[in-house]
């Protein structure tokens, strides 16, 4: 099918959109935020840490039928029934096992038996593949808590990182204005001093400014490809052609702070589940005696043979359950005072984000009254009823007062996003 004159216009304004909206495009700490999450280190490392428990988990699955279990004594006897060289062989897998015993001297096999062995504190105290379990899966949930907190601490630092990228773009916008405007008085101040219209601190002083405000633009480039080089450690690679979009505050609700650090209650939390697993573990296993039952089939005699094993420890003073209990009191009062902790952090995070606040509108204010005076002293200057000096004096503080809006703003923006990564 042939297109149309139409068609092909529509086709390539299309093209042309694209093209340049790609030009345009920029990135946002969003986007740098995304790119940590999906190519950092943390996250990769992250990744392997709960592998561990998945691999414990598929172990535990299989309970007592995970491992065959081999094991071959030798002695050796001068007198008894069987004297000499004597080998025992014996193989458990789960309940099962068979066992094996042959005398070399008489060359007589002592012993040919196949069974089945339990430990029968399974059925009515805490197995210890339950316990296992039940520890592995809270240990887990810890860990998540771990690697969330890691990340997190990770992403703040991007987030502060982001920040000082966008102040020293903003230093260095301001230093190339500096480095026009001094360029221009210097030319002004050179033509004068060659006709004699002008001081000799004028010309020095124009002159000085432009040396200055040249070294400056310099190091603050330097500055800024260092910065733009540290976003290598989180593996966020900067577009080369696009910019970095301007940090946006994010309106906070009272609720957001309220919800800040609340993992590191919740860690202490589950410790505390930890240990009361722990506690009830050997609570059970110190009162009640390890009762296994066996029932095993001599092949050599064709007899059955029934068993049942007791064991029992008595301690004088027990310290192992003494310590978990101490450590459950520990746990406790760090839980308590972990939420006094976070309560009395609400407030101290909401007097900062007021004070970012009140900081961004002071240093506003600043700027436009600077910006005012310089434009005075511009004119005054110009007027020749004022001094060079004082022009370029109130020119340089209004530079500064812009990079200090710049700071102050960019801080309350970063605060506002960090938040969210306070979890």
């Amino acid at each position: 099918m042939f297109k149309t004159f139409f068609d092909i216009k529509i086709i390539n304004v299309s093209i042309l959109f694209c093209f340049m909206e790609t030009l345009s495009y920029g990135i946002n700490v969003d986007d740098v935020i995304s790119q940590y999450e999906k190519n950092s280190y943390t996250t990769k490392i992250n990744e392997v840490n709960m592998k561990t428990y998945d691999i414990k988990d598929k172990a535990l699955k299989n309970g007592d039928w995970n491992e065959i279990k081999v094991t071959s004594d030798s002695n050796y006897t001068l007198h008894g029934d069987f004297d000499g060289l004597t080998m025992e062989n014996n193989v458990k897998y789960g309940m099962l096992y068979y066992k094996n015993g042959y005398n070399f001297r008489n060359k007589k096999v002592t012993e040919n038996k196949i069974g089945i062995s339990k430990e029968l504190n399974d059925y009515f105290g805490y197995s210890d593949n339950k316990y296992n379990k039940s520890t592995n899966d809270i240990s887990r949930n810890i860990q998540k808590i771990n690697n969330e907190t890691t990340k997190n601490s990770e992403i703040r630092d991007l987030i502060d990182l982001y920040k000082d990228y966008k102040n020293k773009e903003k230093e260095i916008e301001q230093e190339k204005l500096t480095l026009e405007d001094s360029k221009r008085d210097y030319a002004i101040q050179s033509e004068k001093w060659n006709l004699g219209t002008t001081t000799l601190y004028d010309f020095e002083l124009a002159k000085t400014e432009y040396e200055n405000s040249q070294l400056k633009c310099e190091n603050l480039e330097r500055e800024l490809k260092i910065l733009g080089e540290k976003f290598m450690i989180y593996n966020v690679k900067l577009p080369e052609k696009s910019e970095l979009e301007d940090l946006k505050k994010v309106e906070l609700k009272k609720e957001d702070f309220y919800n800040l650090r609340l993992s590191e209650a919740e860690s202490i939390e589950l410790n505390g589940k930890l240990n009361d697993e722990k506690l009830r573990k050997e609570s059970i296993d110190y009162k009640y005696p390890k009762l296994t039952a066996d029932v095993g089939y001599s092949l050599k005699n064709h007899s059955v043979v029934f068993g049942l094993g007791v064991t029992k420890t008595f301690k004088r003073y027990n310290d192992t359950i003494e310590d978990l209990k101490n450590e459950k009191e520990k746990l406790e009062l760090q839980y308590a005072q972990k939420k006094n902790e976070l309560l009395s952090n609400v407030g101290q995070q909401m007097i900062t984000y007021t004070t970012y606040e009140t900081n961004e509108i002071t240093a506003e204010n600043t700027m436009n009254i600077t910006k005012r005076n310089s434009e005075i002293y511009a004119k005054k200057y110009e007027l020749g009823v004022d001094t060079f000096e004082n022009y370029v004096e109130k020119r340089n503080e209004y530079r500064k007062a812009v990079k200090d809006y710049e700071k102050a703003k960019n801080e309350l923006a970063a605060f506002t996003k960090k938040i969210k990564y306070y979890k």
